[in-house]
């Protein structure tokens, strides 16, 4: 067990025994170098002790004191009290063995002093008051709450002095948010910051306080919650940097984003009229894009409208003109033939659409009075045209 001991104090901050050790054993062999001693005239060169020559060496020391116990019956008091103060120094030693968890990181400290980082397993370190561990978990996850607590134990702070806060148009708000952060650094995490949590905590409030200080009203309560999660978890992470204070931030999560419980209602009937005023506005302004651009289209399909009748009277007109002229040249070059078909293309007009009847005036004296239907014979004329199909068409 010694022997463990010793392997594994070899790796201390002082060489097997300490850096002031070896030198004094470096100067003590020295001497006996100086004086031709031959079992360190090449082993000592560099000042340090070979382990299996010191633990050789104590093995017989170790066992000559307990034989000089046993043989010399003059001292028996002195020579057990000494075996006491070695038995009690090797217990001293085998205190020094640690054990690491999987999910921590150790700091190992000889008189205060940063030596190393110890990984995950069993490890050893000179023991109290030389040396010192300290152990942190670094996967763990850590969760500080601002303005409520889920812990019976913290319910004595002054939650309305952490969750009220000013925004950027100066109105007040309550709010409840969480942190959630990890040790990133074992080093700085244990000697840049005398108290991690409150510094973690202060930096978040300050950090919350000065987003929302830049937020409006309207943006904290509605949909701009996530842009203030990101911007704390970004500054937050600032500050800490700044601190060197090795910890990450995972998380910054809102919980309740409200006005001051005292104005609440009142708050609520100004966001309600503020929605009604919304609310007619959409309505009237739907109402004006349906109507407005009906009556558009119907003023220019009116506008159409004109300007085709007025195009078809002034057609109508020149045509009429036209053809006017045309019968007065006819009228002028011969004026009987001109009136005659006048009056012939009048009265197939008059006459076109009226029943016909043609009568023989020869017969008007006898008691039967033959008549001729023209109109029967136009109406048999049209319904013989209208034939019915072939077998060859069907």
């Amino acid at each position: 067990m010694l022997k463990l001991f010793m392997n594994n104090g070899s790796r201390g901050p002082w060489g097997p025994w300490g850096s002031q050790g070896s030198r004094d054993n470096g100067d003590n062999n020295s001497g006996n170098n100086k004086a031709g001693n031959p079992n360190n005239s090449g082993d000592n060169k560099s000042g340090k002790i070979n382990a299996d020559d010191f633990f050789k060496k104590f093995d017989e020391f170790y066992q000559k004191k307990i034989k000089d116990n046993f043989n010399n019956p003059q001292k028996p008091e002195k020579s057990m009290f000494g075996l006491i103060i070695l038995s009690v120094f090797v217990l001293w030693l085998l205190l020094g063995f640690y054990k690491v968890n999987t999910d921590e990181n150790a700091v190992v400290l000889y008189f205060g002093k940063f030596y190393k980082v110890a990984t995950p397993g069993l490890n050893y370190y000179i023991p109290f008051p030389i040396g010192q561990v300290v152990k942190k978990s670094v996967t763990n996850v850590n969760t500080e709450e601002f303005g409520c607590s889920s812990n019976l134990k913290r319910l004595d702070r002054n939650f309305d002095a952490e969750s009220l806060m000013l925004t950027g148009d100066e109105n007040i708000v309550d709010i409840e948010f969480q942190i959630q952060w990890q040790i990133s650094d074992i080093k700085d995490y244990v000697f840049n910051i005398a108290e991690p949590n409150q510094s973690i905590r202060k930096s978040a409030e300050s950090a919350m306080r000065e987003i929302i200080a830049r937020t409006p009203i309207a943006d904290a309560l509605s949909d701009g919650k996530s842009k203030i999660e990101q911007d704390t978890k970004t500054l937050i992470q600032e500050i800490l940097d700044s601190y060197k204070a090795g910890v990450r931030i995972v998380l910054v999560q809102l919980r309740r984003v409200d006005p001051p419980s005292q104005v609440i209602d009142a708050f609520r009937d100004v966001q309600t009229a503020k929605a009604d005023k919304e609310k007619e506005i959409n309505q009237a302004q739907s109402y004006a894009n349906d109507v407005i651009p009906r009556a558009r289209g119907t003023a220019a399909q009116m506008k159409e409208q004109s300007e085709a009748y007025a195009k078809e009277v002034v057609s109508n007109a020149e045509g009429e003109a036209g053809r006017f002229l045309a019968v007065y040249n006819q009228y002028s070059k011969a004026r009987e033939v001109t009136k005659k078909r006048i009056y012939i293309e009048t009265m197939e007009k008059i006459y076109r659409d009226t029943d016909k009847i043609y009568i023989d005036k020869s017969a008007s004296k006898s008691s039967v009075l033959p008549y001729f239907p023209l109109n029967e014979i136009k109406k048999s004329d049209q319904n013989s045209n209208t034939k019915l199909p072939s077998k060859n068409e069907q």
